[in-house]
Protein backbone atom coordinates (compact mmCIF):
# COMPACT_ATOMS: atom_id res chain seq x y z
CA UNK A 1 0.00 0.00 0.00
CA UNK A 2 2.78 2.42 0.51
CA UNK A 3 4.41 1.86 -2.73
CA UNK A 4 1.01 2.67 -4.11
CA UNK A 5 1.06 6.16 -2.45
CA UNK A 6 4.34 7.16 -3.14
CA UNK A 7 3.73 6.18 -6.91
CA UNK A 8 0.79 8.49 -7.00
CA UNK A 9 2.88 11.40 -5.05
CA UNK A 10 5.88 10.99 -7.65
CA UNK A 11 3.39 11.35 -10.62
CA UNK A 12 1.99 14.12 -9.00
CA UNK A 13 5.23 15.71 -7.75
CA UNK A 14 6.10 15.68 -11.58
CA UNK A 15 3.55 17.01 -13.36
CA UNK A 16 3.79 20.47 -15.67
CA UNK A 17 3.01 23.17 -13.38
CA UNK A 18 -0.04 24.67 -15.38
CA UNK A 19 -1.87 28.08 -15.28
CA UNK A 20 -4.21 28.75 -12.02
CA UNK A 21 -7.89 27.78 -12.83
CA UNK A 22 -9.05 31.62 -11.29
CA UNK A 23 -7.01 32.83 -14.29
CA UNK A 24 -9.12 31.97 -16.98
CA UNK A 25 -12.05 33.73 -15.49
CA UNK A 26 -12.59 37.39 -16.74
CA UNK A 27 -15.79 39.58 -17.50
CA UNK A 28 -16.19 41.71 -21.15
CA UNK A 29 -14.38 44.69 -19.76
CA UNK A 30 -11.77 43.25 -18.87
CA UNK A 31 -11.50 42.71 -15.54
CA UNK A 32 -9.86 39.44 -14.29
CA UNK A 33 -8.92 38.44 -10.82
CA UNK A 34 -5.33 39.05 -11.65
CA UNK A 35 -3.95 35.82 -11.17
CA UNK A 36 -0.59 34.97 -13.16
CA UNK A 37 0.12 32.42 -11.18
CA UNK A 38 1.32 27.99 -12.32
CA UNK A 39 0.63 25.31 -10.27
CA UNK A 40 0.41 21.74 -10.12
CA UNK A 41 -3.23 21.72 -8.50
CA UNK A 42 -6.36 23.17 -9.67
CA UNK A 43 -5.43 26.69 -7.67
CA UNK A 44 -2.72 28.11 -6.49
CA UNK A 45 -2.78 28.44 -2.33
CA UNK A 46 -5.54 31.29 -1.31
CA UNK A 47 -6.64 31.26 -4.98
CA UNK A 48 -10.29 29.49 -4.86
CA UNK A 49 -11.10 32.36 -2.54
CA UNK A 50 -9.61 34.72 -4.74
CA UNK A 51 -11.68 33.53 -7.50
CA UNK A 52 -14.87 32.89 -4.70
CA UNK A 53 -14.74 36.99 -4.22
CA UNK A 54 -14.45 37.51 -7.97
CA UNK A 55 -17.49 35.62 -8.47
CA UNK A 56 -19.39 37.13 -5.22
CA UNK A 57 -18.68 40.59 -6.45
CA UNK A 58 -19.70 40.29 -10.53
CA UNK A 59 -22.98 38.38 -9.66
CA UNK A 60 -23.73 41.48 -7.31
CA UNK A 61 -23.07 43.82 -10.15
CA UNK A 62 -24.75 41.52 -12.75
CA UNK A 63 -22.00 41.18 -15.00
CA UNK A 64 -21.53 38.02 -17.44
CA UNK A 65 -18.57 36.39 -16.20
CA UNK A 66 -16.52 34.26 -19.32
CA UNK A 67 -13.86 31.42 -18.82
CA UNK A 68 -11.77 30.51 -21.40
CA UNK A 69 -10.59 27.18 -21.53
CA UNK A 70 -8.13 26.03 -24.23
CA UNK A 71 -9.18 28.81 -26.39
CA UNK A 72 -12.90 28.02 -25.77
CA UNK A 73 -14.85 30.96 -24.25
CA UNK A 74 -18.39 30.41 -22.67
CA UNK A 75 -20.28 32.99 -21.16
CA UNK A 76 -22.68 32.52 -17.79
CA UNK A 77 -23.80 34.05 -14.52
CA UNK A 78 -21.42 34.02 -11.62
CA UNK A 79 -23.84 31.50 -10.40
CA UNK A 80 -23.47 29.31 -13.08
CA UNK A 81 -19.58 29.33 -13.07
CA UNK A 82 -19.61 28.91 -9.16
CA UNK A 83 -21.86 25.96 -9.24
CA UNK A 84 -19.14 23.67 -10.54
CA UNK A 85 -16.78 24.28 -7.86
CA UNK A 86 -16.80 22.96 -4.30
CA UNK A 87 -18.07 26.61 -2.89
CA UNK A 88 -20.58 27.07 -5.45
CA UNK A 89 -23.40 27.57 -2.26
CA UNK A 90 -21.10 30.39 -0.81
CA UNK A 91 -20.54 32.61 -4.12
CA UNK A 92 -25.06 32.30 -4.71
CA UNK A 93 -25.33 32.96 -0.51
CA UNK A 94 -23.16 35.96 -1.23
CA UNK A 95 -24.85 37.34 -4.37
CA UNK A 96 -27.63 36.81 -2.65
CA UNK A 97 -26.19 39.01 0.63
CA UNK A 98 -24.98 41.63 -1.56
CA UNK A 99 -28.44 42.35 -3.29
CA UNK A 100 -30.06 42.43 -0.39
CA UNK A 101 -27.24 44.80 1.29
CA UNK A 102 -27.32 47.08 -1.65
CA UNK A 103 -31.30 47.62 -1.54
CA UNK A 104 -31.09 48.14 1.73
CA UNK A 105 -28.42 51.10 1.12
CA UNK A 106 -30.50 52.42 -1.13
CA UNK A 107 -33.65 52.46 0.54
CA UNK A 108 -31.85 54.72 3.60
CA UNK A 109 -30.60 57.00 1.22
CA UNK A 110 -34.15 57.65 -0.52
CA UNK A 111 -35.27 58.28 3.22
CA UNK A 112 -32.13 60.68 4.33
CA UNK A 113 -33.27 62.64 0.79
CA UNK A 114 -36.70 62.63 2.20
CA UNK A 115 -36.16 64.18 5.62
CA UNK A 116 -33.43 66.19 4.11
CA UNK A 117 -36.12 67.65 1.26
CA UNK A 118 -38.98 67.72 4.54
CA UNK A 119 -36.48 69.78 7.35
CA UNK A 120 -36.31 72.95 6.85
CA UNK A 121 -32.89 74.68 6.47
CA UNK A 122 -31.09 76.35 10.02
CA UNK A 123 -30.37 79.41 10.11
CA UNK A 124 -28.79 81.76 12.73
CA UNK A 125 -30.45 85.05 13.89
CA UNK A 126 -30.11 87.97 16.53
CA UNK A 127 -33.22 87.96 18.15
CA UNK A 128 -33.13 91.45 21.03
CA UNK A 129 -29.48 90.90 22.28
CA UNK A 130 -29.58 86.93 22.19
CA UNK A 131 -28.20 84.88 19.16
CA UNK A 132 -30.88 81.80 18.47
CA UNK A 133 -30.63 79.13 15.65
CA UNK A 134 -34.20 78.22 13.97
CA UNK A 135 -35.81 78.25 10.81
CA UNK A 136 -37.84 80.07 8.64
CA UNK A 137 -41.36 79.89 8.23
CA UNK A 138 -42.63 82.67 5.54
CA UNK A 139 -41.59 86.16 7.05
CA UNK A 140 -41.51 84.93 10.67
CA UNK A 141 -38.29 83.73 12.03
CA UNK A 142 -38.87 80.37 14.42
CA UNK A 143 -36.73 79.25 16.89
CA UNK A 144 -36.83 77.92 20.96
CA UNK A 145 -36.28 79.08 24.47
CA UNK A 146 -36.13 76.48 27.09
CA UNK A 147 -38.39 74.27 25.15
CA UNK A 148 -40.81 76.30 23.27
CA UNK A 149 -41.18 77.52 20.00
CA UNK A 150 -41.02 81.31 19.55
CA UNK A 151 -41.96 83.36 16.48
CA UNK A 152 -40.83 87.03 15.20
CA UNK A 153 -40.72 89.17 12.85
CA UNK A 154 -38.32 91.34 14.75
CA UNK A 155 -34.69 89.68 13.89
CA UNK A 156 -31.28 89.61 12.00
CA UNK A 157 -29.73 87.25 10.61
CA UNK A 158 -26.41 86.92 11.51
Amino acid sequence: MAANTTAAKKTADQAEPVACTCSQFATEDGRTTGCQAETKRLFAPGHDAKLKSFLIRMGAEGTEVIRTVDGIASSADASTHAAKFAFGHMVAAGITRAETKAAEKAERAAARAARKAKAPAKITAKVGRATFTGHMDGDHFVYEVKGKERRTLKFQTA
